[in-house]
């Protein structure tokens, strides 16, 4: 793990476990069961931000993964809940991932640079899946590409001097392209072995090798192929010689040569492009190119995922015969895409919010504060849905992660790195679950029996205030 206090990992981790049986109790027990995928993503998003190490570029790559998963699962487990209008789930969830970030992670400028790179280079690799699928939509989705081919197609095979004009076009494209094809291969591949067969060198061409009369020829006879005196003569002529009226048919006018050197040509015009995307993706991963593709491992895997369930998505919308109940592929694509770039921007914006807010206001406890409060907050919004034991249970909890939190940064300051006996940390831990606990069961007592409030809705929420106020009293005597 980068960055999170190493001398206090036994406090730091308890207050991880603790803030999030908090989390889980008020969740369950609130009617916030749905937003359990965002508890589980507080805590992957924590652990990936924490793995987030260059030395070792699996696990890097395991952390970027982790990073984007978890704000995933986060952005879908806060989007059910405000949904559903319950904006305490979406606090408390807020605040089991500062504690998750503060615990695995820590809040130094090295963390904040690391998850910067990530998110900006899954985030890169996710806009580029974006402007593909986009891409896609426009030239075959919307059904342009392939009528283009098609009226090409049958442009190309209307007549037979036409056929046979643009036969000997592609013919020639083809071998173009096959030249430029084998100059990108012994770019790419210099040296690669087995010499090359006596047809394919054949079918390569340059430009100085396509004399200019016959470009000038294959114009004129295009031109006049076309007027309706010459396609009269050749039909005639055809008409004359069915043998060879049934050659013409079926070598030229059926499309079957056209079509086979188009896709000589369409594969060679792609081996043809691969240095340029060799430079391209070069220039993206720069000199450390392992770092870059570990950093972007997250953006990969979710392009991949969007991918696949839009394909899922096409497939099940073809069987649904036309119900429109199943959403597009390239709907599903675009949808999911902007949906984890933008989340990926929020968290980074939270986790930056949280470095900066516990630089200015809580430096003892570093983001374990800001979780803690964010507890304390999410469960006073839901005191209404609660048992009042779970309140005030609740707000012990996120004391229990303050102190933690302030034990385990002060470890890490005071002895540098160096773990204090694992001793040391469980005796202060129950010392600090015994004294909430007592502090648990005394304001149960007084909201019970010691408050003249005897209306029951209210209960939660008077227990609640007092708790705050031994909140508030523990804490000033810790500090004393």
């Amino acid at each position: 793990m980068n960055g999170h206090p190493r001398a206090g990992v036994v406090s730091a981790r308890g207050a991880l476990a603790v803030a999030t049986v908090v989390a889980a109790a008020v969740l369950a027990l609130s009617g916030g069961r749905p937003a359990a995928v965002g508890l589980v993503g507080a805590l992957l998003l924590g652990w990936g931000v924490g793995a987030l190490d260059p030395s070792r570029t699996r696990r890097l790559a395991a952390g970027s993964v982790a990073v984007v998963v978890g704000t995933g699962a986060l952005a879908a487990g806060v989007g059910l809940v405000v949904a559903r209008g319950r904006a305490g789930h979406a606090v408390v969830l807020a605040g089991v991932a500062a504690v998750a970030v503060a615990a695995l992670a820590g809040l130094d400028g090295e963390t904040f640079d690391r998850l910067t790179r990530t998110v900006s280079e899954s985030g890169f690799v996710a806009l580029v899946g974006l402007g593909l699928a986009v891409g896609w939509f426009l030239l075959v989705g919307t059904g342009f590409a392939p009528a283009a081919v098609l009226l090409a197609f049958e442009g190309a095979t209307a007549t037979p001097v036409a056929a046979a004009v643009w036969l000997q076009v592609v013919g020639v494209a083809a071998g173009l392209a096959a030249d430029r094809a084998a100059r990108a291969l012994d770019s790419l591949v210099p040296g690669r072995s087995g010499p090359e067969s006596d047809l394919a060198a054949a079918f390569r061409l340059t430009l100085a090798d396509v004399p200019r009369w016959y470009v000038a020829t294959l114009v004129v006879v295009l031109l006049l192929g076309s007027t309706a005196l010459v396609r009269d003569a050749v039909a005639s002529a055809l008409a004359a010689r069915p043998l060879v009226g049934r050659v013409v048919d079926a070598v030229l006018l059926t499309g079957v040569a056209h079509a086979t050197l188009g896709v000589v040509l369409a594969l060679s015009l792609c081996v043809a492009a691969a240095p340029a995307l060799h430079r391209a993706v070069v220039f993206w991963t720069g000199y450390s190119p392992g770092d870059t593709v570990g950093y972007a491992a997250g953006g990969l895997v979710a392009v991949a995922v969007t991918y696949l369930a839009s394909v899922a998505a096409g497939l099940a919308l073809d069987r649904s015969v036309g119900t429109g109940t199943v959403p597009g592929p390239v709907v599903v694509a675009v949808s999911a895409l902007v949906a984890t770039l933008c989340a990926l921007v929020a968290v980074l914006a939270f986790v930056r919010g949280l470095g900066l807010a516990t630089a200015t206001l809580v430096r003892r406890a570093e983001g374990f504060a800001v979780g803690a409060a964010l507890l304390v907050v999410g469960t006073a919004l839901l005191a209404d849905a609660l048992p009042t034991l779970v309140v005030v249970a609740g707000a012990a909890g996120a004391l229990a992660v303050w102190d933690l939190g302030v034990h385990a940064v002060g470890f890490e300051r005071d002895l540098r790195g160096v773990r204090p006996p694992t001793r040391t940390e469980l005796v202060h831990a129950t010392a600090t679950g015994g004294v909430l606990a007592v502090a648990v069961a005394v304001a149960l007592v007084v909201g019970y029996f010691a408050v003249p409030v005897r209306v029951p809705d209210e209960r939660a929420t008077v227990a609640l205030a007092l708790v705050m106020v031994s909140l508030v009293s523990f804490a000033v005597a810790l500090r004393e």
